[in-house]
């Protein structure tokens, strides 16, 4: 990295890895995958979210909507009273460990695209089907090519319908508007 250290980090629920990073990167900005701790929660909160819909509801608003620390702490604290689920334990575990992966907590630094492994996991799946293990290098190379291309196209066709039409601004703040200049819509409404 140019021996320059990095100002944020993401990586999984490793609490190991996390000390680790604490100790070599200690002005760091150091958060945990959402993807990757929603979908470790989900294991268990699944089954419980399906008999309790408006619960379900509630959790995603919570988590998903909430602006400041303030906010997302009042709108827990409201989804645990109403629901009466102060004694789950996943819901409590979540909350203990909230500063290292809900986005409120984050807002004041840059975290373009929180996945970690699931982005990379993402492309291979799209890899294989345009490559296949039998393929030449030769074939690879052409067939990467035509990805490649079939990408660049698609990324044009996003610039040219975010020209034509821009994001709609939900909180008018600064950052937000900068990036609704610097990203297509896709990304900004991700």
């Amino acid at each position: 990295m140019g021996a320059l250290a990095p100002m944020n980090i993401i990586i999984d629920q490793d609490f190991s890895m996390h000390a680790g990073i604490e100790k070599v990167f200690p002005l760091a900005v150091h958060r945990h995958c959402r993807w990757h701790i929603i979908k470790k929660a989900e294991e268990t909160l699944g089954p419980f979210f399906a008999n309790r819909p408006e619960l379900h509801s509630a959790f995603e608003l919570c988590v998903d909507h909430s602006l400041t620390v303030e906010e997302f702490e009042r709108s827990w604290m409201a989804m645990i009273e109403t629901y009466q689920v102060q004694d789950n334990k996943t819901l409590a575990s979540l909350w203990e460990k909230r500063m290292y992966w809900v986005s409120a907590y984050f807002m004041e630094c840059f975290f373009p695209f929180l996945q970690t492994t699931q982005h990379s996991k993402g492309f291979n799946a799209v890899l294989k089907r345009y490559v296949s293990p039998g393929n030449s290098l030769l074939q690879f190379a052409k067939q990467y090519s035509a990805l490649q291309q079939k990408i660049l196209g698609s990324e044009l066709q996003q610039e040219a319908n975010t020209a034509l039409k821009p994001p709609k601004l939900l909180t008018y703040l600064p950052m937000e508007r900068q990036m609704s200049k610097i990203y297509t819509n896709k990304i900004f409404n991700k």
